[in-house]
C-alpha cells in the first residue's frame, strides 16, 4: 500500500504545481488509501471506489458524487503507472442538478445583520463581536470570498492607502482589492479593538478569535447561521438558508443592477467586476446575471431598446 500512498503524494504534487490546492482531495484520497489497506487491495477497482464513496451515512447524493470524483481523477493519473487500475465510470453516483437560488441580501437585512453582530453575548469576549461585525461588513461591501477574508494577515491590510492584498487564491494568484474610505474607517476601529485585546501580544492574522488565532470558516459559519436564525432569515429547523457566500453574490448583483439603473454599459463594467472579485473567467461573473430574474429582465429590456433603435 505504500506504493498507492506514494502515487497519491506524486499526484497531489503534480496538480499543486499547476496551481490547485486540493486540501479536500488530499483528505479524501488518504482516507481512501487507508480503506484500501484495510481491505488488502493492491489496485483501484470501480467496485472498491464505489464502496468507499458510499460509506458516509448521508442523504446528499452530490456529496457522495464528490467523493467518487476525487477517486476518478486520481485513477486517471494512476492508470499511467498501474495499467490494472479501473477508472470509475461517470454514470456511477452522478451529480444531480439542483434548483438552488442564492439569497440576495437587502440593505436592510445587511444592516440588521451587522447590528446583531455587535450585540453582547453572555460569556463571550468583546473581540468576538468586533471580529464578526468587521468581517460580515467587509464581505458585504467588497464581495471577497470568505476564505480570502479569513486568510488576511496584518501585513495584507494597508488602511492608509485603502488596499487589501489577497494572496495565493485559487490557481496561486494574488490580487489587490481597493476599499472605500468608510470601510477603512471601520477596519481601523476594528484594528484598535484588536490591538487593545492583544495587549502587546503578536498575532499574524488580521481577524482573530478570542484565543488570538485565525478564525476558522466553520466558526464564522456557525455564528452566521445563529444570527440569521435570530433575525428570522431562517427558522430553527431549516437545514438550508442564507449562506456567507451569498454576501458576495449580493454585492455582485447590486453592482450590475446599479449599472443597468444608471444607464451604464454593464458589458464594459463586467471585466472590471470580474477582476475585482478574483474570477478566473468572465463566465463566472456572468453567472450572477443569469441567476437573477430582475437582472435578466433589465438585460432583455436593454436589448429591446437596441433593436428598436436599429429598426
Amino acid at each position: 500500500m505504500k506504493d498507492l500512498r506514494d502515487g497519491i503524494v506524486e499526484y497531489l504534487d503534480l496538480r499543486r504545481s499547476l496551481g490547485f490546492k486540493l486540501k479536500k482531495d488530499e483528505r479524501l484520497l488518504l482516507d481512501f488509501a487507508a480503506f484500501m489497506e484495510r481491505r488488502g487491495a493492491a489496485r483501484i477497482t470501480s467496485k472498491l471506489a464505489l464502496a468507499w464513496a458510499r460509506r458516509p451515512k448521508t442523504t446528499d447524493p452530490n456529496y457522495l458524487a464528490g467523493r467518487l470524483r476525487a477517486i476518478r481523477s486520481f485513477a486517471r493519473y494512476r492508470i499511467l503507472t498501474d495499467p490494472r487500475t479501473e477508472i470509475p465510470p461517470t454514470d456511477l453516483l452522478p451529480r444531480q442538478r439542483t434548483t438552488f437560488q442564492p439569497h440576495l441580501f437587502s440593505r436592510d437585512e445587511i444592516a440588521r445583520l451587522l447590528a446583531a453582530s455587535l450585540q453582547r453575548r453572555r460569556g463571550a469576549k468583546p473581540i468576538s463581536r468586533w471580529s464578526r461585525y468587521a468581517m460580515f461588513g467587509l464581505l458585504s461591501v467588497t464581495g471577497m470570498g470568505v476564505g480570502e477574508a479569513l486568510n488576511l494577515d496584518l501585513e495584507d491590510v494597508d488602511l492608509d492607502n485603502g488596499v487589501l492584498t489577497i494572496r495565493n487564491t485559487k490557481f496561486g494568484k494574488s490580487r489587490l482589492v481597493q476599499v472605500h474610505a468608510t470601510t477603512c474607517a471601520v477596519l481601523k476601529l476594528y484594528r484598535e479593538q484588536r490591538n487593545t485585546f492583544l495587549a502587546g501580544r503578536i498575532a499574524r492574522p488580521f481577524f482573530i478569535s478570542p484565543l488570538g488565532r485565525r478564525i476558522t470558516h466553520s466558526t464564522l459559519g456557525l455564528s452566521f447561521r445563529r444570527l440569521s436564525r435570530k433575525l428570522g432569515l431562517r427558522s430553527a429547523s431549516d437545514a438550508t438558508g442564507p449562506r456567507l457566500h451569498d454576501l458576495r453574490h449580493s454585492m455582485a448583483v447590486e453592482v450590475l443592477r446599479q449599472c443597468y439603473g444608471s444607464g451604464a454599459n454593464p458589458e464594459r463594467r463586467l471585466p472590471a467586476l470580474s477582476t475585482y472579485l478574483g474570477h478566473t473567467h468572465l463566465n463566472y461573473t456572468y453567472w450572477y446575471l443569469h441567476q437573477n430574474p430582475s437582472l435578466m429582465k433589465q438585460a432583455v429590456t436593454r436589448l429591446e431598446h437596441y433593436w428598436e433603435a436599429s429598426a
